[in-house]
C-alpha cells in the first residue's frame, strides 16, 4: 500500500444524512465561512455540488458491479484535492431516501439503514460517524410531500399509521447496519440555541472553536432588532463559556422570536390539529428513548 493510500485511510468521513427539510443546507454553508480556519485544523467541508455527482456514480456502480480499492481511493483523493485533512465532512439530505418514498410499506424511512451502509461502504477502509437531524413528523410530512411531484397523497402517504412512525427506528436501523460507526442525533426544533454546538460535533473540534455561523439559524427567526442586540451582547462578552451563550441564545429566541417564522400551516388530507397533537407527543416520546440508545450521542 502507498503512503497516499495510507493517508487517505486515516481521514475520518463525517456523513450527515440530513434528515430532509432541518438545516435545509445550512450545515455546509455555515462551516464554508470558516473554511481556511477548519482546514488549519485539518477538517474539510465542501459544497455538496464538488462530490455528489461522483459519489452518485459510486453508489450505482458498486450496487451493480465489482468497485476497487484504488477506485474508491481516487475518489477520496478528488475529494481531498492534495490537501493534509484527517476528517472530511460529506452532507446531503438524500443520504436518507428519496423524498417521494419517506413513507414507503407505511414507515419512516424504510431504507435508511440500508443506505447509510451503502454510503459508508464508498470508503470502507475509512473511520465514518453519521450525524441526523430529526424533526417532528407532523411538521416535516408536509414540506417533503411537497418537495417532490412524482407521488399523488395516496400514493405518498402509502396507507401509513401516522401514530406509529418512529425516528427510533431509523436509529437503530442505522446503528445495526453500520457497526463501529457512532451515531450523533439532535432535533430540528431545538437547531437555534444548539448550532454551535451540532458544528463542534459534526467538525469534530467540539466546544473549543467559535464559528463565525453559529447564529445562523438564529437570524432565520428572531426580530432584526432582536438578532442585532444578540448579535452585540456576545461580541461584548467573549468571555462566556458555551452553555453559558446557550442560554443567552435561549433568552433572546424566547423575547424576540418572529411569530411568522416559527408557525408552521400544517394542510393534508385527512388531517386535524388532533392528529397533530398526537403525532408531537409520539414523536417527543421517542426522542427521549433516542437519547439512551447506546451508541447514540443526543445534542440537546
Amino acid at each position: 500500500m502507498s503512503e497516499a493510500d495510507t493517508s487517505m485511510q486515516e481521514i475520518t468521513l463525517a456523513l450527515h444524512l440530513g434528515a430532509p427539510n432541518t438545516d435545509n443546507g445550512q450545515l455546509t454553508w455555515s462551516l464554508r465561512k470558516d473554511a481556511q480556519r477548519l482546514l488549519e485544523r485539518g477538517v474539510m467541508v465542501r459544497r455538496p455540488g464538488t462530490y455528489m455527482k461522483a459519489i452518485g456514480q459510486m453508489l450505482r456502480k458498486q450496487d451493480q458491479d465489482f468497485v476497487t480499492s484504488q477506485e474508491r481511493e481516487a475518489l477520496l483523493a478528488g475529494i481531498v484535492k492534495d490537501q493534509e485533512v484527517s476528517r472530511v465532512i460529506l452532507t446531503s439530505s438524500g443520504f436518507l431516501g428519496v423524498p417521494g418514498w419517506m413513507l414507503s410499506q407505511g414507515q419512516l424511512y424504510r431504507n435508511a439503514g440500508k443506505n447509510a451502509a451503502a454510503l459508508r461502504s464508498v470508503f470502507p477502509g475509512n473511520p465514518c460517524a453519521f450525524f441526523l437531524g430529526l424533526r417532528n413528523p407532523a411538521t416535516l410530512i408536509g414540506p417533503v410531500y411537497n418537495s417532490q411531484s412524482s407521488r399523488s397523497w395516496g400514493q405518498f402517504s402509502a396507507g401509513a399509521d401516522f401514530l406509529s412512525l418512529r425516528w427510533s427506528h431509523v436509529v437503530e436501523d442505522i446503528l445495526y447496519r453500520n457497526p463501529g460507526c457512532p451515531v450523533t442525533v439532535w432535533c430540528n426544533e431545538e437547531t437555534p440555541v444548539i448550532w454551535p454546538n451540532i458544528l463542534g460535533q459534526v467538525t469534530g473540534l467540539g466546544s473549543g472553536f467559535r464559528f463565525s455561523g453559529e447564529l445562523d439559524i438564529t437570524r432565520g427567526i428572531i426580530s432584526e432588532s432582536g438578532y442585532e442586540r444578540l448579535e452585540a451582547y456576545l461580541e461584548g462578552r467573549s468571555g462566556l463559556s458555551e452553555d453559558q451563550r446557550e442560554r443567552v441564545r435561549s433568552l433572546f429566541l424566547s423575547y424576540f422570536h418572529s411569530e411568522e417564522a416559527v408557525e408552521e400551516e400544517i394542510d393534508l388530507p385527512g388531517w386535524s390539529q388532533d392528529l397533530v397533537d398526537e403525532m408531537t407527543e409520539v414523536y417527543q416520546q421517542d426522542t427521549n428513548l433516542i437519547r439512551h440508545m447506546p451508541g447514540v450521542t443526543f445534542l440537546s
